[in-house]
């Protein structure tokens, strides 16, 4: 049985899913807004880029993780809105990346709520800390305005 095929109120309740993913994270996505757009744009960026996500439930809830999925729109989303400069300093590094640095060193985020947003594995969070590493970022993390 595809989605598509479920019965009205059965897809009903699973796009209630995703909004419900949304709203559990929508204050961490203000504050990953607030990095790359000036205040009084982050509140509409946000409310479009969750409108996106909701208007995708059934590709999200297709997707191997409904997170990962849901956070690559929102991402996309925040991004596309997202001042030149926002990620000048970071455009060598991989979205990955880049998310670890905004998240774990601009916000203060821990692994776990790193995980919870973007729906990244223990394993790939692991693997980007890594690469991080490697290279010199300091410098290239951005402030909360």
């Amino acid at each position: 049985m595809t989605r598509s095929s479920f019965p009205q109120h059965r897809r009903h309740d699973l796009a209630l899913g995703v909004v419900t993913l949304l709203e559990s994270r929508y204050h961490h996505y203000l504050d990953y807004a607030g990095l790359l757009l000036p205040p009084e744009e982050v509140q509409r960026a946000v409310h479009s880029a969750a409108v996106q996500a909701t208007s995708c439930w059934q590709t999200a809830l297709a997707a191997p993780d409904a997170t990962a999925a849901t956070w690559t729109i929102v991402r996309v989303v925040l991004v596309a809105r997202a001042r030149p400069q926002a990620l000048a300093s970071l455009a060598r590094l991989t979205a990955s990346q880049q998310d670890v640095v905004l998240m774990r060193h601009a916000l203060g985020w821990s692994d776990a709520t790193i995980i919870t947003v973007t729906g990244t594995d223990r394993c790939a969070l692991a693997a980007a800390s890594r690469a991080l590493a490697r290279i010199a970022v300091p410098e290239a993390i951005p402030t909360v305005p």
